[in-house]
């Protein structure tokens, strides 16, 4: 005998409902402000960079004939803002320490008169009509331009807004472009030694050479003059003469033009290159070996020399170095020198 199904003791599962949500709530709509037509023109026509104010003939909206056409009231108020010369009735008068002046002639001016009709036409006027004109098309009469210029005003009055300097703001707008030389030509300047100047007449007998260095670790400033007394025909090396200690200035006597023979304590010293010459300066000048930085010797040396009829000039005058002028640092005539050769 087949076997009989058997009935499922499993609860069946409940029957879910359907819920249908509910409407989300529509929001009602607000209300739009009501805005006034006539102001809303008014603030375009007088702020906005795009009014028809700003392309048109000033003339032809701002004239007599418009004037006559405003009620008294109108007028009245506007003629309030006007200066006293705008009048018909204005009486042209001096101030009371004029030399000239009378009594009579000091008139107390009464604004309530009838506005010239040539004021509309007269050229001060018109110009500041048209700067109008301008500074609408500019945007500088507009709610957001007034709020940046309170903000500024502000900000100058409390310190934390500076003003830049006048001078500053002309260099900044007027900047010139600076040249400089490409590190290609810097490097091959590089390869001509004190002796190629010398042999190309680039230093010459009787010049100076100024050195002046700041050494910030030492807190000092170390200034020497020297002059090339004579050039070595075959090595072209220099021989300079200078004086001992930290003495700056040379002797008048070595200043003269000429070949000179030092007497004490003038020293002799014969160099082939600006480093060298740095050395031995420093070493007479008293500065310790291991507190020199290292630096570029070639801009610490300036040539003077004469020139034109300075000779003639300044011999007969106590003038520091004869007279003689500043023609450059070793750095920069040997620059120019590359590029002239």
């Amino acid at each position: 005998m087949a076997d009989a199904p058997r009935r499922s003791n499993r609860k069946p599962k409940p029957t879910q409902r359907e819920v249908i949500p509910a409407a989300e709530p529509v929001p009602a709509k607000r209300k739009a402000k009501d805005v006034d037509p006539d102001a809303h023109v008014q603030h375009f026509m007088l702020q906005n960079p795009k009014s028809r104010l700003t392309k048109m003939n000033i003339s032809d909206l701002i004239n007599a004939n418009s004037w006559n056409m405003l009620s008294p009231d109108s007028q009245s108020r506007l003629a309030a803002l006007l200066p006293s010369t705008a009048f018909s009735s204005f009486q042209p008068s001096i101030g009371s320490d004029h030399p000239a002046a009378t009594d009579s002639m000091n008139v107390d001016f009464n604004v309530s008169g009838t506005v010239d009709p040539s004021l509309f036409t007269d050229s001060h006027f018109l110009a500041a009509a048209h700067t109008f004109q301008d500074h609408l098309f500019s945007d500088w009469l507009s709610d957001a331009h007034a709020e940046k210029v309170r903000k500024y005003e502000e900000g100058i009055r409390d310190g934390s807004l500076a003003a830049p300097w006048k001078d500053e703001v002309w260099e900044r707008d007027n900047e010139e472009p600076i040249t400089h030389s490409s590190p290609t030509r810097a490097g091959e300047a590089a390869e001509l030694k004190l002796v190629d100047l010398a042999k190309s007449s680039v230093l010459r007998q009787g010049d100076i050479l100024a050195y002046k260095r700041h050494f910030t670790n030492l807190g000092i400033l170390v200034e020497k003059d020297v002059i090339i007394q004579k050039i070595d025909a075959r090595t072209h090396s220099l021989t300079v003469l200078l004086e001992p200690g930290t003495t700056r200035d040379l002797p008048v006597q070595l200043l003269m033009p000429g070949p000179c023979d030092p007497s004490e304590p003038t020293r002799t010293m014969t160099i082939t290159s600006p480093t060298q010459l740095e050395s031995g300066l420093l070493d007479v000048y008293g500065v310790d070996r291991t507190k020199r930085p290292n630096g570029n010797a070639w801009k610490s040396f300036t040539v003077w020399r004469w020139t034109g009829d300075a000779l003639e000039t300044h011999l007969a005058e106590n003038v520091r170095r004869g007279g003689r002028e500043d023609h450059g640092t070793l750095f920069y005539l040997r620059a120019c020198h590359y590029e002239d050769r």
